[in-house]
């Protein structure tokens, strides 16, 4: 992504924040986003086709970035030289950018859309729990498969929720740890 694509999308996100603070999700129209962002009509638009799917962007986002082959050091963290099949530096990594994005995280939470998102999350969080189960990272269980998939993405939005509760005081390292111990 360029750096002004990303400029953009992240003045969308910061618009779709403000107006959830405000409002419930479904009052929140488009109008409201670009009044909150700056941006006009066509720009919003070339970026996103509705509301909905500017809420399952951001979540794509995050695990997009974090599931990708090239790293790089951010502000608050550093996850460059790590392995992709180091399953709970990649788990860390999501939880530094849920922290990082913790205003956005916060009022989707607080609003109807926090089902649209978890769904989102759990979609994107397939294939990655799907290889912590077969790769036994995540120690097995005389379950079907298919079953601790389920388990592992739903202690996943657990853990997530509990620790936005709590106003995100652990460490994203400890709640990695708390994650795993649940699976």
């Amino acid at each position: 992504m360029n750096k002004r694509t990303e400029r953009t999308e992240n003045l969308i996100y910061e618009g779709l924040t403000k107006a959830l603070k405000v409002k419930s999700y479904a009052q929140i129209t488009i109008q409201d986003i670009l009044d909150n962002s700056g941006v006009s009509r066509s720009t919003f638009y070339a970026h996103f086709n509705t509301k909905d799917e500017l809420l399952e962007s951001i979540c794509s986002r995050i695990f997009t970035h974090v599931f990708s082959h090239t790293l790089n050091e951010e502000k608050t963290h550093d996850f460059s030289k790590s392995s992709i099949f180091e399953y709970s530096h990649l788990i860390t990594h999501i939880f530094y950018h849920i922290r990082d994005e913790r205003d956005l995280i916060d009022a989707i939470f607080l609003s109807q859309s926090k089902d649209i998102f978890v769904n989102k999350m759990k979609e994107e969080l397939d294939e990655f729990a799907k290889a912590c189960v077969n790769s036994n990272f995540i120690s097995s269980k005389d379950i079907p498969i298919n079953l601790h998939i389920k388990q592992f993405k739903e202690n996943f939005i657990i853990t997530l929720e509990y620790w936005q509760a709590n106003n995100y005081l652990e460490s994203p390292e400890q709640i990695t740890d708390y994650f795993i111990k649940l699976n």
